[in-house]
């Protein structure tokens, strides 16, 4: 049997592993150049830290309880650190906030450029052949399309300017 007190020295090296790893995300948020770099700072090393941070309370407390607990915060942080930080990326590539200097691939490049070609389509008057499905999937250019199809009084059926709601059927036309 491991004595209480190997638990608390690997407990105690865990979570400064972890904090040390947590530090340096937040660093690396405050001093990399732009959100693709910081994205990759607010995610791989903090999913590494808490990990190290739960093993060593999961070490502390040995109940089968606070693992279970443990275990569902670190599969919910493993679900949602990458999904925001995809948001982060894709928010930055699209505000210009990068460095093209240090992209290797742009994988995004022809379906931004495809989209603004949409665009420029419909600048010319012909509204009816962009599909908000085609463009980017989280693109500002998708919303805009939705909210003019929103604005649009044929979708109003309650005629007070909102998104189309009857109040007097108490449905969506």
């Amino acid at each position: 049997m491991i004595s209480d007190t190997a638990y608390d020295v690997a407990a105690s090296v865990l979570l400064i592993a972890g904090a040390l790893l947590s530090l340096a995300a937040g660093i690396g948020l405050l001093r990399f150049p732009d959100a693709l770099s910081r994205m990759h700072a607010a995610t791989k090393p903090q999913i590494f830290g808490l990990i190290l941070v739960l093993a060593a309370i999961a070490l502390d407390q040995h109940t089968v309880g606070t693992i279970a607990s443990l275990l569902v915060v670190l599969v919910f942080q493993m679900l949602t650190a990458p999904i925001s930080a995809h948001m982060i990326g894709r928010a930055g590539y699209r505000n210009g906030d990068l460095r093209r200097d240090q992209l290797v691939v742009d994988e995004l490049e022809e379906a931004v450029a495809r989209a603004a070609g949409e665009l420029a389509d419909t600048a010319d008057g012909d509204d009816a052949d962009i599909d908000a499905g085609d463009l980017p999937v989280g693109s500002a250019d998708a919303l805009a399309v939705e909210m003019d199809r929103v604005r649009d009084p044929a979708h109003d059926a309650d005629g007070d300017g909102g998104p189309g709601v009857d109040r007097r059927r108490g449905a969506t036309p």
